[in-house]
Formats: structure tokens, C-alpha cells, sequence
């Protein structure tokens, strides 16, 4: 059950960060799908493109399709905020990637 349980986070994270680099290619904001995401031009190109159906499919891999960015600074701060828990691991999850990715001031 618990295999399950870890194949659809993985999902959800890679359908997630695939979403929003599409979101971000096609809002004209290519250089920052770059420097946040992490993404090449070809990536670019490919996902400028992708079905939503063909996006589903790549998030299904069994392994996190993306390489997290990790900021020391940022991830000190996220240790040390005194706050409650998120109910499940998926909202810590996305929580953790959204301090992760890149913030706009």
C-alpha cells in the first residue's frame, strides 16, 4: 500500500512541475522557466508543445523527472519556521518545492 502511496507524490510532483514550466514557456517567460526550472532550450521547445495527455504520461516515470534547485538559504528558513504542519505529505511537498523554486520580489 505504502508503494502506491509514494507513486502517486510522484506523480503529483512531476505533473505539478511539468504544468507550471508549461504555464511559465507559454506566458512568454522562457528565461525564467530556465533560470527557476532548470530547463534547456530543447525542454523548452518540447514542452511548449506537449498535450496535457503527454504531460500525464511523462509525470507517470518512477523516479522524480526534475532536478530540485536546493538554496541553502532558502532551506534554513524553511527549517526553522515555527508553524503548524501540513495535514499530508503531498501539501509538504508542494510547500517545500514553492519556497524552493524561484521567488519573485
Amino acid at each position: 500500500m505504502e508503494v502506491i502511496s509514494m507513486n502517486g507524490n510522484l506523480y503529483n510532483l512531476n505533473l505539478e512541475y511539468l504544468i507550471v514550466a508549461q504555464t511559465l514557456i507559454l506566458s512568454s517567460s522562457e528565461q525564467k522557466a530556465m533560470f527557476c526550472l532548470g530547463l534547456t532550450p530543447e525542454a523548452i521547445s518540447l514542452l511548449r508543445t506537449m498535450p496535457l495527455a503527454q504531460l500525464k504520461t511523462l509525470a507517470r516515470a518512477e523516479y522524480l523527472s526534475f532536478i530540485p534547485r536546493f538554496n541553502p538559504h532558502q532551506w534554513s528558513e524553511f527549517l526553522q519556521e515555527k508553524k503548524p504542519q501540513p495535514d499530508t505529505t503531498d501539501e509538504q511537498a508542494r510547500e517545500l518545492l514553492m519556497i524552493l523554486s524561484c521567488r519573485e520580489d
